[in-house]
Formats: structure tokens, C-alpha cells, sequence
């Protein structure tokens, strides 16, 4: 997990989505299954070529995905509906809008979610999910905003609202 950002509360912490990690895997087998075919037509340079790529294409890959789209989690001691209020009142004048995953796409990150919000300002969605056999709620959070200085202050707000005091 990484450290949040400046403005940021300090429980958020960032996830990685499993179609990150998965996109990795499959483009590095991918180009490694390259190099070996490439070796068995007896083709060397190719064969170089394509193990360099394997070597940081999908580090690459993978780091600008989390760079660009990151997926932040709150663990909440709480009830998911009264977190969803929680939630509500803490917009107060820019009301989110609720949506099912289907709408939200994003490779089943928010199945599961009961309910999952489409905030405007900053755009980004957010779900409330509690897990079977679990006490506390998980909210996530993905930014389809690049105001990071809005999410961060919308990260605070939430987390002073929703997280216990101390």
C-alpha cells in the first residue's frame, strides 16, 4: 500500500485491482512465450528483442495503470448502510448519484458493492462493501477525475466522518 497523499487521511490506503495485476502476468508470459518461439524458429535477435520488452514493459504497464487510475480503500468499524448516510451527509449539497456495478464497469472492482455512488465533483466512484464473516465496511474509492487535490480533500472529508476518533 502506498502512503497517501499530503492532504490525505491517513486510513486511506491505495489496492491494486486484480485486472492490474492479471494484464501483468499475461503480457509478460506473453512475450516470454514469444522469446521461446522465436528461439525455436531460430530467430536471435528477435529473441533479444522480445526478453527486453518482457524485461520492463510490464513493470511499466503496471506502474502507469496505478499511476493513472489508483484505487483507494477506507476500512470502516461500521455498518455499511449507516456508513452509506455517513457518506451522504458528507457531500451535503453535491448528492451522489447511485448506480449499480454493471453501470460502473471497471472489471468487477465494485461487485459486490451495496450501494455504489457516482460523485460529480470530483468525478469518481464510490462503493461501500462488507464482506461476508467481517465486522467492518470497506469503502472504495476510484477517481475518474485527475484533480487529485479535490479527491484528496474528499478522501479527508469522508475518512474524518466515517472513522472513529483517535
Amino acid at each position: 500500500m502506498a502512503a497517501p497523499g499530503p492532504g490525505a487521511d491517513p486510513g486511506w490506503g491505495r489496492r491494486v485491482p486484480g485486472s492490474a495485476v492479471l494484464g501483468f502476468i499475461f503480457l509478460s508470459g506473453g512475450l516470454w512465450l514469444g522469446s521461446l518461439l522465436a528461439w525455436e524458429v531460430g530467430q536471435a535477435e528477435v529473441v533479444v528483442v522480445l526478453l527486453a520488452l518482457g524485461a520492463f514493459l510490464p513493470l511499466l504497464g503496471l506502474a502507469a495503470r496505478l499511476r493513472s487510475r489508483p484505487l483507494w480503500a477506507l476500512q470502516v468499524p461500521e455498518d455499511a448502510h449507516r456508513v452509506a448516510g455517513v457518506v451522504r451527509a458528507t457531500l451535503g449539497d453535491r448528492p451522489p448519484t447511485a448506480i449499480t456495478p454493471a453501470e460502473a464497469g471497471h472489471g468487477g472492482v465494485f461487485r459486490g458493492c451495496d450501494p455504489l455512488f457516482r460523485i460529480d465533483q470530483p468525478a469518481c466512484l464510490l462503493g461501500v462493501r462488507r464482506f461476508p464473516g467481517d465486522s467492518s465496511t470497506t469503502l472504495l474509492l476510484l477517481p475518474e477525475s485527475s484533480d487529485r487535490e479535490a479527491l484528496d480533500r474528499l478522501r479527508a472529508a469522508i475518512g474524518r466522518r466515517v472513522l472513529p476518533p483517535g
